[in-house]
This record gives C-alpha cells, structure tokens and sequence, in this order.
C-alpha cells in the first residue's frame, strides 16, 4: 500500500512540472507569438495526450488541473474549464481504452476533439455573455484550433515519454 501511494506521488511530482511549464509558456511566451488574431492553447492539447497514454484516470486529473490554470490564465470563474476539461479527459482516456487504437492519428484526433469543443465552449460563452457574433466568434475559435494543433506533434512526444517513463518502472 505505501508503494503505491510513493507511486502516485513520484508520478504526481514528475507531471507537476510539466504542467507548470506548459501553462507558462502559453500565458507568458504564446500570449505575444499570435497568428492570424488568435494565440494556441497548449493545456488542452497535453491534457488529451496524457488522457489518451494513461488513461481516463490520469487523464481527469490532469485535466483537472489543466482546466484549474486555463481558468486562472483567462480570468474566469474557476469551474467553467475545470469542469470542462476534467469530463474531457476521462472521456478520452475511456475512449482510448476501449475504442482507439494507439497511435498518432488517434492522438491526433483525440486533440483536434478536445481544442474543438474547449473553442465551441468559448464561442458559445462569447456569444451568450458578451454579445459577439457567432460566425466571427467561431472563424477564431476555428483558426485558434487549428494553430494549436500544430504544437499536438512536439506534445505527442513529450506525453508518450511521461507514458513510457512511469509504466517502465512498475515499482515507482
């Protein structure tokens, strides 16, 4: 029983930093990189990957916490991408246990799911609580979705090295 709790705490302590160097470069060094009006979200892209390596497990509570900083990164409440990103990471650790096969185009569509509904959510509260336009609203969450997928590859390579490291050692 110790084992396993030393296990889920080295684990905890080798995604944390991950984690945190995501978040900042997107809050800090992606905020001043935009193309085309829109920035790329990096959080949701390693949360789908973490969620379709490890599972529906790991993957909620990465999302869990992903979404607690894109909250924190867009001044909002702190539910509304917590909550969103935690159902999608289960979600895709489910499917990915059961339905996809491993590999990339799997991972790649896991991410394209994951940024697709993380930019309608944004459209959708656009729309409601600021008045925007939804076909403008929706042209930048389709372009924001789209420069995002381009970091998916150099992330593909990172989540399935976490993988391999923590399933490698059985006895971490």
């Amino acid at each position: 029983m110790a084992r396993r709790k030393n296990g889920v705490l080295i684990k905890g302590l080798i995604l944390a930093p991950y984690l945190i160097l995501l978040y900042l470069l997107q809050s800090t060094v992606f905020t001043h990189l935009p193309l085309f009006g829109t920035k790329p979200l990096l959080l949701p892209v390693a949360a789908a990957g973490i969620a379709f390596f490890c599972g529906r497990v790991e993957g909620g509570v990465f999302g869990l916490f992903a979404g607690m900083l894109m909250d924190l990164s867009y001044n909002q409440l702190t539910v509304q991408f917590t909550l969103l990103m935690t159902f999608l990471g289960i979600l895709i650790g489910l499917m990915s246990d059961t339905v996809l096969v491993q590999g990339f185009p799997s991972y790649l569509l896991s991410c394209a799911l994951e940024l697709a509904l993380v930019s309608a959510y944004q459209v959708l509260s656009l729309w409601v609580l600021g008045n925007a336009p939804v076909p403008l609203s929706a042209a930048v969450g389709l372009r924001q979705t789209l420069y995002s997928l381009i970091f998916s590859l150099p992330l593909y390579y990172l989540s399935r090295f976490y993988f391999r490291v923590t399933r490698s050692g059985r006895n971490i």
